[in-house]
């Protein structure tokens, strides 16, 4: 008898544990967040992420990549499957640079950056993520639902897999189905992930997705503050939102669209850190911004914007726009 309520226990003290595992993901938010998106990055060149790694941004976000009707994932660099039929296809030479990217390294967290827009044109990404998630939905092809089976589930599992990514990003402009966002949030859990959103506008959207959401798993918020979200004051959204989890600002650089000049909402960096200023003064907590994006600072040297516009910046060079750039967030935040 002794020995049968023993073998009881145990399994009954196993199996309780089994159910309480704790949600355990890697690469935490840096407690001073500084950010980078990197658009040109697939399959990119060595020489750039050594950059990177060197240039004292902590969180770099490879984007950006479409979802297809087919269940495939695309890279917006290369107009290409990286995923196909269930299974990586990319590009090595990315797989192995990306791999690379937190050894002896400033980078400590990467993200993946779904975005929305695949040549503006619909259906997108999160038109897809809307009519999958649901599992009593057929779509041919497709394995609906968010369980281990489906397509969905198993996009994000090869990000991790493969590319050894920290969190997904959710940059959805066109869609805002919250349900189904709030269901990638389940996915990231499952996956011992992170996912972070990329809003800018609609508050009553974001708002939803964050109530229902677990607040270690759905840990950041990246706020466009140019382009469409140009008119963006930090203060508003904290204030709207009222969440837990940080907010970081984006700034858009010079060199953006192919232009020295300011357009659609992009700053020098002097700028850049004016506006910051700013955002400290109205939120004191700020721990953290972002800088929109890599391909960008590569233009800004590329175009000689030091010289033919003095206005729009000094650097001459990609690790010296990556070194002021740096300097200004930090002292922002």
């Amino acid at each position: 008898m002794k020995i049968l309520l023993s073998v009881i226990f145990f399994t009954a003290f196993s199996c309780l544990c089994f159910a309480q595992q704790t949600y355990a993901p890697s690469a935490p938010l840096p407690a001073k967040n500084l950010a980078i998106f990197g658009r040109g990055l697939y399959p990119g060149d060595d020489s750039t992420y050594y950059l990177l790694k060197h240039s004292g941004f902590n969180t770099l976000l490879l984007s950006s990549f479409y979802i297809h009707a087919d269940g495939d994932l695309y890279s917006g660099d290369s107009h290409q499957p990286i995923i196909h039929n269930g299974k990586w296809v990319g590009d090595s030479s990315y797989v192995r640079r990306v791999a690379d990217l937190k050894k002896k390294s400033s980078i400590t967290r990467i993200e993946i950056l779904l975005e929305g827009r695949w040549y503006g044109q619909p259906p997108n990404t999160y038109d897809f993520i809307r009519d999958w998630y649901d599992s009593t939905k057929t779509v041919p092809g497709i394995v609906t639902g968010i369980d281990e089976r489906s397509t969905l589930y198993n996009i994000c599992k090869i990000l991790k897999e493969v590319l050894g990514a920290d969190a997904f990003c959710i940059d959805d402009e066109s869609v805002y189905d919250s349900s189904s966002i709030i269901a990638m949030g389940k996915i990231a859990a499952k996956l011992n992930m992170h996912m972070t959103l990329c809003p800018f506008t609609k508050y009553e959207y974001w708002d939803d997705i964050l109530k229902s959401s677990d607040v270690n798993v759905v840990d950041a918020l990246y706020l466009q503050c140019y382009d469409g979200g140009a008119k963006n004051d930090l203060k508003d959204w904290v204030n709207a939102l009222k969440c837990k989890q940080p907010i970081y600002p984006i700034f858009m650089a010079r060199g953006s669209f192919s232009t020295c000049s300011t357009y659609k909402g992009s700053k020098s960096v002097e700028e850049i850190k004016a506006q910051l200023k700013g955002f400290k003064k109205d939120y004191p907590e700020i721990s953290g911004a972002a800088i929109w994006q890599m391909q960008d600072l590569k233009n800004f040297v590329k175009m000689g914007c030091a010289v033919k516009d003095p206005t729009s910046g000094s650097a001459q060079s990609v690790a010296q726009f990556l070194r002021e750039l740096k300097k200004a967030l930090k002292r922002g935040i």
